[in-house]
């Protein structure tokens, strides 16, 4: 959706438009009734209403391209990097299987924690934390015994975007790989988070959709 007011002078014709508009709903209520005039306002104000929040701002800011540049500028290192986003399907052989062409890279895992409405409530966390950990931590193990070079972290559970915008920043991804399980079965494609990151990022954005079948049903995210 676009910013109607982005400055003093969207201001100005905003409400300049706004007196236009009223002036000539009262020159058709006087010229021929008071139906004709309300319909001229009400179509007008849902007409601009449907454009305002049809169009794209083009002025908008986009926090996970501008945190993807400020850490590529800032990088070091002239081998490719690579951000995996991934938290239940870390220890899934699709993403495995994706992880092994990429040998060559620099790997940085981080894992955001996206926990049910009902236990974000109630601030019960701590498991879903300790077993991001749990499994952070095996994957590190597996990829350096695949002679793959990676690090990684785990996101604060109360911002996983946040998180993700903040890895971007520090280490200068090349490509993002993000792995969920399918439509239906992933709180994070619920979210968007998908969408958002490939139409955002100027970077390659690979999305890995790992097979439920492979994983236990109270696993599943």
């Amino acid at each position: 959706m676009r910013n109607p007011i982005r400055d003093e002078t969207d201001a100005f014709h905003l409400a300049l438009g706004g007196a236009g508009l009223i002036a000539a709903s009262v020159a058709v209520g006087a010229l021929v009734n008071a139906i004709a005039a309300g319909t001229l306002f009400a179509g007008a104000l849902i007409g601009a209403l449907v454009w305002e929040f049809s169009s794209k701002d083009p002025d908008r800011r986009q926090p996970l391209r501008e945190a993807a540049e400020q850490g590529r500028r800032a990088a070091t290192s002239p081998r490719s990097r690579v951000l995996v986003v991934a938290n239940r399907t870390l220890q899934e052989e699709e993403l495995a299987a994706r992880l092994r062409h990429r040998d060559s890279c620099e790997l940085h895992i981080v894992a955001p924690i996206l926990v049910s409405r009902a236990r974000y409530l109630a601030s019960d966390v701590d498991r879903e934390i300790e077993e991001a950990h749990e499994r952070l931590a095996a994957a590190l193990v597996w990829a350096r015994a695949e002679g793959i070079e990676a690090s990684g972290k785990v996101g604060d559970p109360n911002v996983a975007f946040g998180a993700i915008e903040d890895e971007l920043r520090r280490f200068a991804a090349d490509e993002v790989l993000i792995s969920t399980y399918p439509p239906g079965m992933s709180n994070w494609l619920e979210t968007d988070i998908v969408a958002r990151l490939q139409a955002e990022l100027d970077i390659p954005v690979t999305h890995v959709v790992v097979d439920p079948d492979r994983a236990p049903v109270s696993a599943r995210r």
